[in-house]
């Protein structure tokens, strides 16, 4: 009977245990769901095109499975201005083998299967941050904002929801298992007050932390580097005799470290393209202090609640280009480190998870700064929050346990509202890619084409191709897709640009307001495809498929272009696609020799019975041409009120096709009224341009795509929102970046 309330307690403690486990895992599996679950439905974006195309055309054997990994951007997009080779080449073969295992053989080829497993394997690693929060505080409430923090991190955004960024998020939790099995293993206690227990590995689980730290390299290089972080364990934790007496088993981890390395070069795979990675190329004045902005940018974008794409080290010199926003990142980093250390000081270990920060960039501080970059470092940033809190709590002042406390609260505030617009502009990126290949579909080439040029195309359309052999079908393979111009924004062509045909063979390209080959775009399709040689006036180029002559070019870059081709522009064998602001890829077809469609029919004087000009003005709006020469006709009289009519007719159906259809007459409209010269002008364009079929394929599919329009708007309305309050590169308001300069 004595013993009765004492095992009646033991009972009540054990429920409460699996009460407050159970209930834990529910809320986090519901946060990890309300933040990351539309993911889901995200289909390919970007590089899944090209990858997932691997995934089905390649083999199963190692030499397919490492070739399924290279990306080539020429394999699938001509560019006449490409003087070298360009890929990306990497050894990530336990990836690419879970990433063909889950789409083909679970998923049956549906791209939901590797959201789902990205999903899943975030959320793992959600529960393991979170218990490694409770072993290291026995603080159950801020252990379990640790793991919501994890869940909601900012950077897991775009980590969880692309697929091909998918290598991040299976290191982490692979990693995050090897950390859990190596504590066991070197028989650590890593509670708040435990004492180092020592004696020899434990074998089960040194075999399950070295399989999986294994694993963890082959699926992302830079976890050769984490055997520091085991050796600060064994320091933080067991002591320096502790960690001297492991000293076989670190001797062991530098050999697989070496060994992997040499491997890796005995496979020959070349480094990162230019841009993407930037080298000193023996300019080590300008090349340090950049990469010095740009660590310290990696730093504050990890523990910050900031974007973390390009930023401020997207300059040549940022320390003198926008010394305010290099030192604003140095004050962040200073001052949240500094209330870290006051608050985790006394704990045990409290450096080693700033350290696993740290760790995760170093390997990728000389890489273009985009938001799987930083996944990893957000277990750092998670635990750090949670000691943080939980030790000031325990052992500093009220003040400093107050003040550490609201500051982590505003920090998973800052991120519960951050990531859903992290959430909304990857949903606008992805809407922007699929704006120009839903235009083209409107009027598709033909089994005919062998080549489509487009013009104007947005950098986001890159894998135009792949997006579009998805669209028509196997044939569209063998069709060579090119790009005469990039537009000079990343995601849309947002500025008016002029075509104008020179003969049979050749038309001229000029853009207004901001050059091609200009800012970062500029910099990157220069650097990466031809080197660091910017065009000049006069230039010729004889590629292949396209001869180009530069026309205007200056330091900002190019404004005016020639191509001639080697058969006729209406060859059936050609087909060409412009994007403009007004249409994402219409459909251009250029005069046959001879340049004139059909005559050009005399605008007669029109009927001046009122309910005839509301019919014809109505047919026209609805874009029937039929109604066009009584429309033009009575704008052309000019002093009556029909007449005024009429003219705004004009300006809402026939601007936006001189737009989309980048006539030069598009500036007419600019003018605050429209003179009789300016009406037969426009007439002439009209009727020997503009035909059913090119209001058919533009005029009537003008609102088939608002939604997209609407959807990829959300990334400039968040940089016009943050704009307002911060000037900065740190949250892409900044002003614009400097064009490419040549060498």
């Amino acid at each position: 009977m004595s013993t009765r309330p004492h095992l009646s307690a033991a009972s009540a403690e054990v429920s409460s245990h699996r009460h407050g486990w159970w209930g834990g895992l529910l809320i986090l599996a519901l946060i990890t769901l309300a933040f990351h679950g539309l993911a889901l439905f995200d289909g390919k974006i970007l590089d899944d095109f090209w990858h997932q195309k691997g995934l089905r055309d390649h083999g199963w054997s190692f030499s397919e499975l490492m070739r399924t990994l290279i990306i080539a951007p020429a394999d699938f997009l001509q560019t006449w201005w490409q003087t070298k080779p360009v890929a990306w080449h990497y050894f990530r073969p336990f990836f690419i083998l879970c990433m063909k295992t889950v789409f083909l053989v679970l998923g049956r080829g549906d791209p939901m299967a590797l959201h789902a497993f990205s999903l899943g394997l975030h959320f793992v690693s959600v529960i393991l941050v979170w218990r490694l929060c409770l072993r290291l505080t026995g603080d159950a409430t801020w252990s379990l904002i640790g793991g919501l923090m994890f869940a909601i991190y900012p950077h897991s955004t775009v980590t969880v929801s692309w697929p091909s960024s998918q290598n991040v998020v299976l290191q982490t939790t692979l990693l995050l298992g090897a950390m859990f099995a190596y504590v066991r293993a070197s028989r650590l206690d890593v509670s708040p007050f435990g004492v180092a227990v020592g004696g020899p590995m434990a074998r089960g689980p040194l075999a399950m932390f070295f399989i999986f730290w294994l694993l963890a390299i082959i699926t992302r290089e830079n976890a050769i580097l984490m055997p520091a972080i085991f050796l600060s364990l064994d320091l933080a934790f067991g002591g320096v005799r502790h960690a001297w007496a492991r000293k076989g088993l670190y001797v062991v981890m530098g050999a697989i470290g070496i060994a992997f390395m040499a491997w890796r070069e005995a496979m020959h795979i070349p480094g990162l393209p230019d841009v993407y990675c930037r080298r000193p190329d023996g300019n080590w004045g300008e090349y340090v202090p950049w990469l010095a902005a740009k660590f310290v940018h990696y730093i504050c974008s990890s523990i910050w609640i900031a974007p973390m794409s390009i930023g401020p080290t997207g300059r040549y010199n940022p320390w003198s280009e926008v010394p305010g926003d290099c030192w604003l990142m140095v004050g962040i980093v200073a001052a949240i480190s500094l209330l870290y250390w006051r608050a985790a000081r006394t704990a045990r270990g409290w450096w080693v998870w700033p350290a696993w920060i740290v760790l995760s960039i170093v390997p990728v501080a000389a890489v273009v700064a985009t938001p799987h970059s930083g996944y990893m470092g957000g277990v750092g940033w998670a635990i750090c929050a949670a000691l943080a809190c939980a030790t000031a709590a325990r052992r500093e002042s009220r003040f400093v346990s107050r003040l550490t406390g609201a500051f982590t609260i505003v920090l998973t505030l800052g991120a519960a509202f951050l990531t859903p617009v992290n959430r909304l502009q990857w949903t606008g990126i992805s809407a922007a890619e699929k704006y120009l290949p839903s235009w083209a579909m409107v009027s598709p080439p033909s089994h005919d084409v062998r080549d489509v040029f487009f013009i104007n195309m947005p950098f986001v359309n890159i894998y135009c191709k792949p997006n579009l052999v998805d669209r028509l079908g196997p044939w569209f393979e063998g069709v060579n897709v090119h790009v005469l111009t990039w537009a000079p924004a990343p995601l849309a062509m947002d500025r008016p640009s002029v075509i104008e045909q020179v003969d049979e063979y050749s038309f001229t390209v000029a853009v207004q307001d901001q050059a091609y080959f200009s800012r970062l775009v500029g910099r990157f399709t220069l650097e990466a495809f031809r080197g660091k040689q910017t065009f000049q006036t006069g230039q010729e180029f004889d590629g292949k498929h396209v001869r180009v002559r530069i026309l205007d070019a200056n330091a900002e870059g190019v404004w005016k272009v020639q191509f001639t081709f080697p058969r006729p522009l209406a060859d059936a064998r050609y087909c060409f696609y412009t994007a403009s602001p007004q249409c994402g890829a219409a459909r251009f077809r250029f005069a046959a020799p001879g340049f004139v469609h059909r005559p050009i029919p005399d605008l007669a004087n029109p009927n001046n019975d009122a309910v005839e000009l509301e019919t014809a003005i109505g047919e026209f709006r609805a874009g029937h041409s039929r109604a066009a020469a009584t429309v033009f006709a009575t704008a052309a009289l000019g002093n009556e009120q029909s007449s005024a009519n009429a003219v705004e007719a004009l300006r809402a159906v026939a601007r936006p096709m001189a737009v989309a259809l980048c006539s030069p007459l598009q500036f007419v409209f600019d003018k605050p009224e429209l003179s009789q010269e300016d009406v037969a002008a426009l007439w002439r364009w009209w009727s020997t341009t503009v035909d059913e079929q090119y209001l058919a394929e533009i005029w009537q599919h003008r609102r088939d795509f608002d939604d997209l329009l609407y959807l990829r708007y959300e990334v400039e309305w968040d940089r016009q929102i943050a704009g307002r309050f911060l000037r900065s590169d740190l949250y892409l308001s900044g002003p614009p970046f400097a064009s490419p300069r040549g060498w």
